[in-house]
């Protein structure tokens, strides 16, 4: 059977509250979960996620349908501006997980690394 639902990791703009959280209008769930590395802003409004570094980045780990991904590649500029990794995250309850990261191909040379790992504690 074919999986209908994909898992991807939000740290910025599709997170709950965020002017892009639209684009997951019909994720059937939403958890919080840290993963190592570091978060910048990128000083164009919205984030760039890398796997290097030892912050705990927090992210939203969203649970949506297969149907609605191309629309979020499209949003993270798949795969010109962002590439997409499966990777572990670590739940509240201390539970492993792994869903899908967007990580930002080239920083700009303006970004700056948020240092407490959260998009929307900057």
């Amino acid at each position: 059977m074919k999986k209908e639902t994909v898992l991807i990791a939000a740290y910025g703009t599709l997170r709950s509250g965020e002017h892009n959280e639209h684009f997951c209008r019909n994720a059937i769930s939403r958890r919080i979960a840290t993963i190592s590395g570091t978060l910048y802003d990128t000083g164009w409004g919205f984030p760039a996620f890398v796997p290097k570094g030892k912050t705990k980045v927090a992210v939203e780990l969203i649970e949506i349908p297969i149907r609605d991904w191309a629309d979020v590649d499209r949003l993270e500029g798949y795969p010109r501006l962002y590439d997409r990794m499966l990777m572990d995250f670590i739940l509240d309850n201390g539970e492993q997980v792994k869903a899908w990261i967007y990580i930002m191909n080239t920083l700009p040379e303006q970004a700056k690394a948020i240092v407490s790992g959260d998009w929307k504690a900057r």
